[in-house]
């Protein structure tokens, strides 16, 4: 089971700070099958890359099956 709570993703430069996700909640049981979809610039590939570990948020729970992945090393 995959469960993503209160999700935050924000991107900072020197300037500005842009968030690209906020608060995004998703469970998917096991068996399920998912579809992410939405219009250019929605957070879809941020989201992509913070489940498979390329990317970290700045707040929030990633957790497969029991184990909280965002705080492995």
């Amino acid at each position: 089971m995959i469960k993503i709570e209160n999700l935050e993703k924000v991107y900072k430069t020197e300037e500005v700070e842009t968030t690209a996700l906020n608060g995004i909640n998703l469970h998917v049981k096991e068996g399920e099958f998912v579809s992410i979809m939405g219009p250019s610039g929605c957070g879809k590939s941020t989201l992509l890359n913070v489940m498979g570990l390329l990317d970290k948020p700045e707040s929030g729970s990633y957790k497969f099956i029991d184990t909280e992945l965002l705080t492995l090393n």
